[in-house]
């Protein structure tokens, strides 16, 4: 019994940290001017992290209108698209990005700062809703055999973010994205569901899951829009996310990305640890078992580590303008491997 309530206690500590973020990191103010403009020599790039919106928005685009959630009932999914100033007849790279919530909440919303400041910069920012819900009621009610139900989630999760790429894909003209040009990223659960849909594949989906998910939900990367458009990522960025094998990352797949995460977060682990306190539960990994993968694979890889944080760490301008930095990297072909713990910007820097 002793056993039972222990095993509670500690699903109920890891839903209750995705579901809050911890005290965030402040970026030294040395680092910002009074413009809120950050200048970085190394590479003459000048970002503009003002909390003044300059584009355009548009809200509430559905991607899907049939998706089907963990209860059976059909709903609609939309996005939201925030778009550089002065964007008419021009295509700009994009980036998805997938919020957080512990897979039982969150909206599009919460990421419009972000994508806002995306959107000044340059870059189409799109943020995305997902079915949400995997039976969770109450901490108090929670057991070891809702990690099947969690699972199922994180694979709707994917299908969904799959189904959104599509979408933008095949409307790119539209909304002025260049399609050769996208980035995936995401917070928490977010963080979990791009690394997933960048490199979860069908072929192992058997691994993870049990052998009916196929039939039950679908193909991870087909659903209820399906469209043959094709799109390129070029990259993925994670904030405090994890992915089920490092190993599933190989040359061929291998994706530039940068990290944020605390070392004592308790939700995700920064390194690798079962989801959920149940004997046999799949394990999950987290920046610094992906990051070493991708170094030893000769991939970019930036990692952002707060060494005393937990869970949602570094304060918003001080992550965007380093994937700002990342995102320019990438498109201007720099390759590099940079682990830094604490306010340090990674412009510049290479191990």
């Amino acid at each position: 019994m002793v056993k039972v309530f222990l095993v509670f206690g500690v699903i109920a500590l890891i839903l209750l940290t995705l579901t809050s973020c911890s005290k965030k990191l402040l970026a030294s103010k040395t680092n910002q001017n009074k413009n809120n403009t950050v200048s970085n020599q190394s590479t003459n790039f000048s970002y503009d992290t003002s909390d003044v919106f300059k584009g355009s928005v548009l809200k509430n685009i559905v991607f899907n209108s049939k998706a089907v959630n963990y209860k059976g009932d059909e709903l609609q999914l939309a996005l939201d698209i925030y778009k550089p100033p002065h964007s008419e007849g021009k295509k700009f790279p994009t980036v998805v990005l997938v919020h957080g919530g512990s897979f039982i909440g969150g909206d599009k919303n919460n990421l419009s700062s972000t994508c806002s400041k995306l959107a000044n910069n340059g870059y189409v920012a799109v943020s995305i809703n997902y079915r949400l819900g995997w039976g969770f009621i109450s901490r108090a009610a929670s057991n070891c055999n809702d990690s099947v139900h969690l699972k199922q989630a994180m694979y709707r999760a994917a299908q969904d973010t799959h189904a959104a790429l599509r979408f933008i894909a095949k409307h790119a003209n539209e909304y002025n994205i260049n399609k050769n040009w996208i980035f995936l990223g995401g917070q928490s659960a977010g963080a979990i569901t791009a690394l997933a849909a960048a490199y979860l594949k069908d072929k192992d989906i058997n691994a993870f899951f049990s052998d009916d998910y196929a039939q039950k939900l679908g193909p991870i990367d087909k659903d209820e829009n399906d469209t043959a458009a094709l799109y390129t990522l070029k990259g993925v960025i994670s904030m405090w996310g994890a992915f089920l094998n490092p190993e599933l990352i190989t040359n061929e797949t291998a994706l530039p990305t940068i990290f944020f995460q605390g070392q004592l977060d308790k939700a995700v682990p920064f390194d690798s640890r079962a989801f959920v306190p149940c004997d046999n539960a799949t394990f999950v990994y987290g920046t610094l078992p992906l990051y070493n993968r991708l170094k030893a694979l000769n991939e970019t890889a930036i990692a952002h580590v707060d060494p005393k944080g937990g869970h949602g760490v570094f304060a918003e301008n001080f992550r965007v303008e380093n994937i700002l930095c990342f995102l320019n990297d990438v498109q201007q072909g720099i390759k590099k491997q940079v682990y830094l713990t604490g306010i340090q910007y990674s412009c510049g820097k290479n191990n």
